[in-house]
């Protein structure tokens, strides 16, 4: 394959080079040659395979449509030109990208912070794990930038409740259960109170705070994962420069320390992680980086 991540709709090409059973390629003979492509959700295909010259067989993934791990097996028996016999196995993956996943940066402007020539793609497939790593490192750190919807329980009993993930950007649904009884919560700022079911949201702090007739604060009902949020996080807008800047140099950091043995050849101390701030997620981020992105990190105590 020629592309280490494929987008949700493309063509996938997979290849092999069979081997016969003495390790030399195959080239004559008689084979049967079958490719069993197997999805993230489990589902199988058997698309046709067939030879590219000097032992070399492709076939084509069509459209692939799941994201995730992709499973590629090879079967191939018969016989070799040399009469040799041919039983011969290989199994392989490749990596379907969801739509819209969070990208902070583009290929183009990697290049030009890595020093690479920007008319070579050889590293474009390489680089582009790079960027979407780098991504999951800054939502990690300050929450997501594109808006993501989730579902999370609270417990009631109290006055506030407060998402995990955030800025929050829209509350789509929020639901109290009293024993078997669900009831809607809808938000309802002061002054436009309509029944004992509603809430007002900080979306500056991501609190939700319960209320009752006349806009009074109240608790949430009593009880242990008994209030169903579904909520959406994120920003709007474009992403800001410090943040595209804070994921250039997490890049540059993960390259250098990755692809050049971890020279600190543009003199900043702490590539080694040494003087970084370990996140959540258990990676850490060099100190350049924090600075960069200080202004945006996530409150302490959310997911």
């Amino acid at each position: 394959m020629s592309s280490l991540i494929f987008y949700v709709g493309q063509d996938v090409p997979v290849q092999a080079t069979p081997l016969d059973d003495s390790g030399a390629v195959i080239s004559g003979g008689s084979v049967t040659v079958t490719v069993t492509v197997t999805d993230p959700l489990g589902t199988t295909s058997t698309p046709t395979a067939g030879p590219l010259g000097s032992g070399l067989y492709s076939a084509t993934v069509p459209s692939v449509v799941t994201p995730g791990n992709w499973l590629v097996r090879w079967v191939v028996v018969g016989t070799n030109g040399n009469s040799k016999p041919v039983v011969w196995a290989y199994e392989d993956q490749f990596q379907v990208r969801p739509m819209g996943i969070e990208q902070l940066v583009d290929i183009a402007s990697v290049k030009y912070q890595l020093g690479l020539n920007p008319n070579d793609a050889r590293k474009d497939a390489a680089l582009q794990g790079f960027i979407l790593a780098a991504a999951d490192m800054a939502r990690d750190f300050c929450g997501p930038f594109l808006p993501e919807q989730h579902t999370q329980w609270f417990d009631g009993g109290r006055a506030h409740i407060v998402p995990d993930w955030l800025p929050l950007l829209t509350v789509q649904s929020c639901t109290e259960y009293y024993g078997l009884s669900a009831f809607s919560v809808t938000e309802q700022p002061l002054g436009t109170q309509q029944n004992a079911f509603g809430f007002t949201a900080d979306y500056t702090t991501g609190q939700l705070t319960r209320r009752t007739f006349g806009g009074e604060a109240a608790y949430w009902a009593r009880g242990a994962k008994n209030i169903k949020l579904v909520y959406t996080s994120g920003r709007t807008g474009a992403v800001p420069w410090s943040i595209r800047l804070g994921a250039l140099e997490l890049i540059r950091h993960i390259w250098q320390l990755t692809q050049q043995g971890g020279r600190p050849q543009f003199n900043a101390g702490g590539l080694d992680g040494s003087d970084g701030l370990s996140v959540p997620s258990g990676f850490a981020l060099p100190q350049r980086v924090i600075e960069l992105w200080s202004m945006y990190q996530r409150p302490p105590g959310s997911e």
